[in-house]
């Protein structure tokens, strides 16, 4: 039985070239794992300085995206459509800012 070749998926990563096929999923994946980590700087600067409105307007944002996008995972993952994927992402984008907007307003009005 002779082996077939392995085929081994290529990107180039710093061209446009090399994004353009990226598929909204794979935006929020990216999104969510960023969101995540900038969470980790975010909370020991608030540590530091808990009423430094930047930081608290930071962590109320990635908190939100974070947060919406896993709610975005949770609902795929209990079968929703793959059509759905840029819907859903966007739709968490636009209730992300919505909710940042309604909380923000109310704290410092």
């Amino acid at each position: 039985m002779a082996k077939r070749p392995r085929r081994i998926l290529r990107r180039r990563w710093a061209t446009t070239e090399g994004w353009r096929d990226t598929r909204a999923g794979m935006w929020a994946w990216l999104a969510q794992r960023a969101a995540a980590v900038g969470l980790l700087l975010v909370i020991v600067l608030h540590v530091r300085d808990p009423f430094w409105r930047p930081v608290q307007a930071t962590l109320l944002g990635l908190v939100l995206l974070h947060g919406l996008l896993g709610v975005r995972v949770i609902l795929l993952d209990f079968g929703l459509p793959v059509r759905w994927h840029r819907g859903l992402l966007v739709m968490a984008l636009l209730l992300g800012a919505a909710i940042f907007a309604a909380v923000w307003s109310w704290r410092w009005s």
